[in-house]
């Protein structure tokens, strides 16, 4: 059951940047304490990386609120047709299906919910937020291997797992999964 008093507004990138440093990554640090020490999880990496994203064709964010006070996020884009995204995935896929036109597939990128908020709907909703009315065909996410509880409500939610990638040299692994767009047709 999603709060009665959640809010969720979505920003584009200029937005997004605007808040980088006062909401996007403070809601980043409260919602991965169990990694935040881990060279590639750090608050600094973080804000290396976001800029990229933000700068990315159709990327948008959208902020949850509890009462005014932030309390999760998730954000994506759209994956060019230039994309490096699918590179490594393993097993290989088949024909195709890496294949990318600038709008067949939305990347979503992050979804966080900082812990007390957790297991409320916070999360489903951002999630839905983001992802109904978009036009591609479907999206993908990466989610750790040991991330027990993304894993389940991602499942839960209609993603399918479809390999393993790396996308940084300094990242771990992830599982890289799928949905077909739209979510409610």
């Amino acid at each position: 059951m999603t709060p009665p008093n959640l809010s969720i507004s979505r920003h584009d990138p200029t937005e997004a940047l605007d808040i980088l440093d006062s909401v996007i990554v403070p809601v980043y640090v409260a919602s991965h304490p169990d990694v935040i020490d881990r060279p590639f999880y750090t608050a600094e990496r973080f804000a290396e990386r976001f800029p990229g994203y933000a700068k990315a064709p159709g990327f948008e964010i959208a902020i949850a609120q509890i009462d005014g006070h932030p309390v999760g996020q998730a954000f994506g884009y759209t994956l060019p047709a230039t994309t490096r995204w699918w590179n490594g995935l393993t097993p290989s896929p088949p024909e195709g299906f890496a294949d990318e036109s600038g709008s067949r597939t939305f990347a979503f990128n992050e979804l966080m919910v900082v812990p007390e908020w957790q297991g409320k709907g916070v999360a489903h909703a951002l999630h839905d937020e983001l992802l109904n009315g978009r036009v591609e065909e479907r999206a993908t996410l990466l989610v750790r291997e040991d991330n027990d509880s993304a894993q389940t409500a991602y499942r839960r939610w209609g993603w399918e797992k479809v390999g393993k990638l790396q996308p940084f040299a300094d990242s771990p692994h992830f599982d890289a999964m799928l949905i077909s767009l739209p979510l409610h047709p």
